[in-house]
C-alpha cells in the first residue's frame, strides 16, 4: 500500500459506519461501500463513492475492507457464511478490518480464516460512541498483526484521533470490552446522581456543571448527563448494542471466572428497558428504569 491510497470498502453504515465511512472519502481514500440501508449508500455515492452490490463484489474490488456491524451473526454473516461474503472474494495480501465489538472467539475463527487465504484481520473495535464518529476523534484498539497494523495506520487516522496496537489477534474485542465495564458502570453512577439531584430538588443542569467540574467528573457526565438533564434519551449508542457487548463481556468473564458485579447489576437494569420496548433509546435511558419510568418506544 505504497504510493497511492488504497482502495477501502465499507460495509455497515449504521449510526457510526455513516460517518467513519465519510471521514475516509473526506481523507482521499478511493471508497467502496455496501449496507442494508439506502440511504447512507445514496448519501456516500452522492459524495464520490461507489456502491457495490454484495460483500463479495465489494471485497473483491478493494485492497482493505473494513466491517462495522451490530453483532456477531451479522459480522459472520457478511465475512463468512452469507451468500456473497467478504472473506473468501479477498486477494492476498489484503487486510479485513472488523471495527465493531464481536466476540474474541469470533475474531479469531474470521483471522484464521483470513491467514489461510493470505489475508490479515485486524480486530478494531472503537469507542466516542456517534459524537466521536462524527467528529473523527474515537479512540480505536487494534488487536492482530503489527506490521498490517502499521499499513492500516492511515485509514485509522482518518476515523480516529487516538488509534493504539494492543496486541494480538482478538485483544482489541478485549480492550473494548474492558472499556465497556467503565462505561456501563459509570453510567449507572450519573444516573444515580441525577435521580438523587431531581428527588431533592436540585436543578439538574447546574448539576451537571458543577459535578463536571470536579471529581465526578467525566466524559458521562459531560456528554449523557446534560441528555438526562434536557430529557433528551435518543441514541448516541442504543441501549440494544450496549447489551449485546454486555453479554458477551459477561460471557467471556465467566469463562474466566472474573466476577463483575457492578456490569452484571447494570445489564440487569437494562433489561428493564428492553421488556418495556425502549432497547433504542439512548444508554442514559437508565435513569428511566432507576425511576421506574415506562414511555412509548421512540
Amino acid at each position: 500500500m505504497q504510493g497511492s491510497k488504497p482502495r477501502v470498502g465499507f460495509i455497515g453504515l449504521g449510526i457510526m459506519g455513516r460517518p467513519m465511512a465519510r471521514h475516509l472519502l473526506e481523507a482521499g481514500f478511493p471508497l467502496w461501500v455496501h449496507s442494508r440501508s439506502r440511504p447512507p449508500i445514496e448519501a456516500l455515492v452522492a459524495a464520490g463513492a461507489q456502491e457495490a452490490k454484495t460483500p463479495a463484489e465489494l471485497a473483491s474490488r478493494c485492497e482493505v475492507v473494513i466491517t462495522c456491524l451490530p453483532d456477531d451473526e451479522t459480522v459472520r454473516t457478511v465475512w463468512l457464511t452469507g451468500e456473497a461474503p467478504a472473506l473468501p472474494a479477498m486477494a492476498p495480501n489484503t487486510i479485513a478490518i472488523d471495527m465493531g465489538t464481536t466476540s474474541p472467539r469470533l475474531t479469531r475463527e474470521l483471522a484464521a480464516f483470513a491467514r489461510e487465504r493470505g489475508v490479515t484481520f485486524l480486530d478494531a473495535p472503537v469507542t466516542g460512541g456517534q459524537w466521536g464518529a462524527e467528529s473523527g476523534t474515537l479512540t480505536i484498539m487494534v488487536g492482530g498483526d503489527a506490521e498490517a497494523f502499521q499499513r492500516a495506520l492511515p485509514i485509522f487516522q482518518a476515523m480516529g484521533k487516538k488509534i493504539v496496537h494492543v496486541g494480538e489477534s482478538g485483544q482489541g474485542q478485549l480492550m473494548k470490552l474492558a472499556n465497556q465495564i467503565a462505561v456501563a458502570v459509570g453510567m449507572l453512577a450519573v444516573a444515580e446522581s441525577l435521580l438523587f439531584a431531581e428527588q431533592v430538588g436540585l436543578d439538574l443542569m447546574q448539576t451537571v456543571e458543577v459535578l463536571g467540574s470536579g471529581a465526578a467528573g467525566s466524559w458521562a457526565m459531560e456528554n449523557l448527563g446534560k441528555r438526562i438533564a434536557q430529557g433528551d434519551f435518543q441514541p448516541g449508542f442504543m441501549v440494544k448494542l450496549l447489551q449485546k457487548d454486555l453479554r458477551i463481556l459477561l460471557e467471556e468473564a465467566g469463562s474466566q471466572h472474573i466476577p463483575l458485579l457492578g456490569t452484571a447489576l447494570v445489564h440487569q437494569l437494562y433489561q428493564i428497558l428492553e421488556r418495556q420496548g425502549q432497547e433504542r433509546l439512548g444508554t442514559q435511558a437508565l435513569i428511566l428504569a432507576l425511576k421506574g419510568d415506562s414511555r412509548p418506544a421512540p
